[in-house]
């Protein structure tokens, strides 16, 4: 019987993420990750059943456990403005650090580029931001039914909330026009962006 081990499906997700920056997913088979993982194609089946799920698997270790947990921790317990805020500013410091991290953005980039030739584009969508935004359309929808923000379509909502916080620095990273923001800066950038929020949003 096959042992799975951590240690070896780190290696395989290490080695595919290097594939496919390098050559593209389409161009990437597991044929080739195989042969840089120095096994079998039936190695790599032991662990995922296909590309798709290397793909998935390299994103979400490269997006970290922490933005995932953030994500997914999100709780509507607090039913004052203040922890509303507090939340949000968590979510929108943990979520814009992990996007301005040269991994994540040459994750973003790879899945962008293969979205005219395959549906690896989609595929990421609609397992990371679409699933983790979500979440977050949530725990709004929960805090206008407290009546601690205002009645409104809470997926405009979340949108206009990520516009906000990627507003000053994704764009100009991912060309390459700015260095990678220290913790210091992106802590203002979103403050800046949950203060504008909350003006939009909360009862007044």
């Amino acid at each position: 019987m096959r042992v799975k081990s951590e240690a070896r499906r780190q290696a395989i997700l290490d080695i595919a993420k290097e594939a496919f920056i390098e050559q593209g997913f389409e161009q990437t088979s597991m044929s080739a990750i195989a042969k840089k993982l120095g096994g079998s194609k039936a190695t790599l089946y032991n662990y995922f059943n296909s590309k798709e799920a290397i793909f998935l698997a390299v994103m979400r270790s490269s997006i970290s456990d922490q933005l995932v947990d953030a994500f997914h921790d999100l709780s509507d317990k607090d039913s004052e403005n203040e922890g509303i805020k507090e939340t949000l500013n968590n979510i929108g410091f943990i979520y814009l650090k992990a996007i301005l991290s040269p991994e994540v953005t040459a994750i973003r980039k790879l899945a962008l580029s293969e979205s005219e030739r395959s549906d690896i584009g989609r595929f990421f969508y609609e397992n990371g931001p679409k699933t983790g935004w979500k979440t977050v359309e949530r725990f709004l929808s929960s805090q206008v039914y407290k009546g601690n923000l205002i009645l409104c379509d809470t997926h405009i909502a979340t949108a206009q909330l990520k516009a906000l916080i990627d507003a000053e620095l994704v764009e100009p990273y991912e060309f390459g026009a700015i260095d990678q923001p220290d913790d210091d800066k992106i802590q203002q950038v979103v403050d800046r962006a949950i203060d504008s929020f909350i003006k939009l949003y909360t009862v007044s």
